[in-house]
């Protein structure tokens, strides 16, 4: 389905999915300080860029990270530094007020 671009606005959250065939939740936990350090790293120099969070979907072999940047190109540029494939990003949007709360039994 062709689904139009959705530009980004200042303080945009970019979702990038990456296929990762063999990820494992340790192998993942081990790399994601590579990515927070790389964001930190852009901060400093200048870009307002932040990784959110990163969700594992073992059983599809899939990671999506929640990066803030003002631009499609820095949260490229953040995945790239910290040396992170890159399969897809698009403009994210949330749409509860309020974090979603786990229930637990």
């Amino acid at each position: 389905m062709d689904r139009p671009d959705t530009p980004p606005t200042a303080g945009s959250t970019f979702l990038v999915e990456r296929y990762w065939p063999g990820i494992d939740e340790s192998r993942l936990r081990a790399v994601l300080p590579d990515l927070d350090r790389a964001a930190r790293d852009m901060r400093a120099e200048g870009q307002p860029v932040e990784h959110i969070g990163s969700i594992l979907m073992p059983a599809d072999q899939v990671v999506f990270s929640l990066i803030a940047a003002p631009s499609e190109s820095v949260a490229r540029e953040v995945n790239e530094r910290a040396d992170l494939r890159i399969d897809r990003i698009a403009v994210a949007i949330q749409v509860a007020p309020e974090p979603i709360e786990v229930v637990k039994p």
